[in-house]
C-alpha cells in the first residue's frame, strides 16, 4: 500500500542557503502536519529511494536560476525539461533523476509530485544561517506545502 504525502527537502546543512529544503522539512517535522518529511544531501538516485511509494510529493530545494533572491519557482518534472531557466540550476539533475525514476519505476513514483525552488542569495557561506530574504522564503514554501497537504487531508476523511 502506498505511503500518502512526503515532504523532502534537499540541500547541504552547512552552506547559507542551499539549506533552504533541509530548513523547511525539518520545520515541517517539528509541526503538527500529519506528512512525512526526508532530509537529503544530494540529488542523485537516493532521491528516488525516497519518494517511490509516497501518492503525493513535494520537493523543496535551494536554485540558483537568476531570479530574486527568496523566489520561489513551482515546477513539476515536465518543466524541468521545458524551461531554459531551471535547465540552468543544479535542479537539472534533481529532473534527470526523477526522470530515470518515472521512466524505470512508473508504478512506484508518486502520482503527484510538486518542486519548489528557493532561489538563493549565497550558496557558498559555511554557516547554518539562512539569508533573511531566503528565510522568508523559507517561511512561504512552509506556507504553501500546509495549504497543499491540509486542503489534500481534508479530502481523505
Amino acid at each position: 500500500m502506498n505511503k500518502r504525502f512526503l515532504v523532502c527537502g534537499i540541500g547541504n546543512p552547512m552552506l547559507k542557503d542551499d539549506r533552504a529544503g533541509i530548513e523547511v522539512a525539518e520545520r515541517i517535522a517539528a509541526s503538527d502536519l500529519e506528512v512525512d518529511t526526508e532530509i537529503i544531501f544530494g540529488v542523485g538516485f537516493e532521491v528516488n529511494d525516497k519518494i517511490m511509494g509516497y501518492d503525493d510529493v513535494i520537493i523543496v530545494d535551494a536554485a540558483k536560476i537568476g531570479k530574486k533572491p527568496g523566489t520561489i519557482t513551482q515546477a513539476g518534472v515536465e518543466d524541468i525539461f521545458s524551461d531554459h531557466q531551471l535547465a540552468s540550476s543544479h535542479a537539472v539533475t534533481l529532473g534527470s533523476t526523477l526522470k530515470v525514476g518515472y521512466e524505470l519505476f512508473e508504478e512506484e513514483m508518486p502520482k503527484s509530485l510538486k518542486i519548489l525552488l528557493i532561489e538563493a542569495e549565497d550558496y557558498y557561506e559555511f554557516t547554518r544561517d539562512c539569508s533573511p530574504s531566503v528565510d522568508k522564503a523559507i517561511d512561504e514554501a512552509i506556507h504553501i506545502i500546509t495549504e497543499h497537504y491540509t486542503g489534500k487531508l481534508q479530502e481523505v476523511c
